[in-house]
């Protein structure tokens, strides 16, 4: 699986950019996508499935290693 440290770094090498945190949630946004993504860091506990997957369908991208 992936953490959120992994996740992190892929969405922000892909040009979203933090917006706010609540808590431990982290919301992104992106110049040209008109989605906010939230993510939760959960220190290295991994990331489920479907938060995985739902991520990959707001952002376009391949999350997973």
């Amino acid at each position: 699986m992936v953490n959120f440290k992994t996740v992190e770094k892929k969405i922000r090498k892909n040009g979203w950019y933090l917006v706010r945190v609540t808590g431990s949630h982290y919301q992104y946004k992106h110049p040209t996508n008109p989605n906010t993504i939230t993510v939760a860091n959960h220190g290295s506990k991994d990331l489920g499935i479907f938060v995985i997957s739902n991520l990959e369908k707001q952002t376009g991208l391949s999350l997973r290693r």
